[in-house]
């Protein structure tokens, strides 16, 4: 089945690009040129990903994000303007996968999109239950001690990789490496951002405790014992 994928993204030319791009490697591809379609479409089919434009005429990318994350937990790759960090911190609160800073070339894009494919499709189809961690990999939630969090892709993967090696400390690089499928940089704070939004959900579930640790100069690592 080809993979299937929504360009959100008003400026006709550039959506226009991107879909001829994707187009010639095979990908299905919808488009829509504002908000609320956009949003209408990604609430009435089912896409491998979407790559989603911050500012839009109608309805803003983040406000279409969270609307989506409240029934579908589809990859999104955020299309941000040069130098608007707070939209990529705003989109990766909101449960954006990744962003890509605009101009972009199609390489980059191809490769970002090939990453992100890779980590849902990676996942495993069956249930794990290690260190009393349940995963339910078609939906996205982990359960702990009888409370259920709902994820985005991206979020189950790192939070699988973190337990599955628990009480161990994984760098920052090869988190990066292993779950976000690019190099290392240490003005990216894309990894922290996901962290800190699987630390809030936890917390919002009455997951008590630091789950995922911050270890100073080295990475972070899952504590077993205080999911216990």
């Amino acid at each position: 089945m080809a993979t299937n994928i929504l360009i959100v993204e008003d400026d006709t030319d550039v959506n226009e690009l991107i879909s001829k791009n994707l187009l010639a490697l095979d990908y299905q591809v919808n488009c829509a040129f504002d908000g609320e379609k956009g949003l209408s479409l990604a609430l009435d089919q089912d896409f491998d990903l979407i790559l989603l434009d911050v500012m839009m005429p109608k309805r803003d990318g983040l406000s279409l994000l969270a609307e989506v994350r409240k029934k579908k937990n589809t990859p999104v790759l955020l299309l941000t303007a040069k130098g608007a960090e707070q939209d990529r911190i705003s989109g990766f609160k909101t449960g954006a996968d990744d962003y890509l800073t605009k101009p972009f070339n199609a390489v980059e894009l191809n490769l970002r999109i090939e990453a992100i494919l890779r980590r849902t499709k990676s996942i495993t189809k069956e249930n794990l239950e290690p260190q009393g961690v349940l995963f339910d990999p078609f939906i996205f939630t982990v359960t702990i001690n009888d409370s259920t969090v709902t994820l985005t892709p991206l979020e189950y993967s790192l939070l699988e990789t973190l337990v599955n090696q628990h009480d161990e400390v994984l760098s920052k690089a090869y988190l990066y490496q292993q779950v976000l499928k690019r190099s290392f940089s240490q003005y990216d704070r894309t990894l922290d951002m996901h962290v800190s939004k699987i630390r809030k959900k936890f917390n919002a579930s009455g997951i008590v405790g630091n789950v995922i640790k911050t270890v100073r100069g080295q990475g972070y690592c899952y504590d077993s014992q205080c999911a216990l």
